[in-house]
């Protein structure tokens, strides 16, 4: 009787430790994608666009799990992209959020980031947390 003791503990610690790791520390760190204006924190970005989702997908590579990848097309281009360009954003959310799914089909907003080499591909990444751009 003990040892099942012993190992609930054990269990329950390593649930505990686990958990904490990959939680969200609060609602100052939630990430964003889709920003309704450009922070002052964003605006030295390599790539800034107000663009419209069309589109979320599920990509595959080996080795790796699958990953969100959202289309957007570029409303209006500030910097690094042309007015009307395809854009490839990188849209896996982390425990705090910062991803994008089929509900953000038809959402504008505007994406602040870089253009990063993501195994094949070339994707869009940039994700803001809520104290980044001034919400909280």
């Amino acid at each position: 009787m003990i040892r099942k003791a012993d190992f609930a503990a054990t269990l329950l610690a390593l649930l505990a430790t686990t958990v904490s790791a990959v939680a969200c520390r609060g609602p100052q760190f939630e990430r964003s994608i889709l920003l309704d204006a450009i922070p002052p924190a964003a605006e030295g970005s390599d790539v800034i666009a107000k663009v419209e989702i069309l589109e979320v997908s599920i990509h595959e590579a080996p080795g790796l799990y699958p990953y969100r990848v959202a289309r957007g097309r570029a409303l209006q281009s500030i910097r690094g992209t042309a007015d009307g360009q395809i854009v490839e954003i990188y849209a896996e959310p982390d425990s705090c959020g910062g991803g994008l799914d089929q509900r953000a089909v038809g959402r504008a907003g505007f994406v602040a980031g870089r253009f990063k080499q993501f195994v094949n591909e070339i994707l869009f990444e940039g994700s803001w947390s809520n104290h980044q751009i001034g919400k909280f």
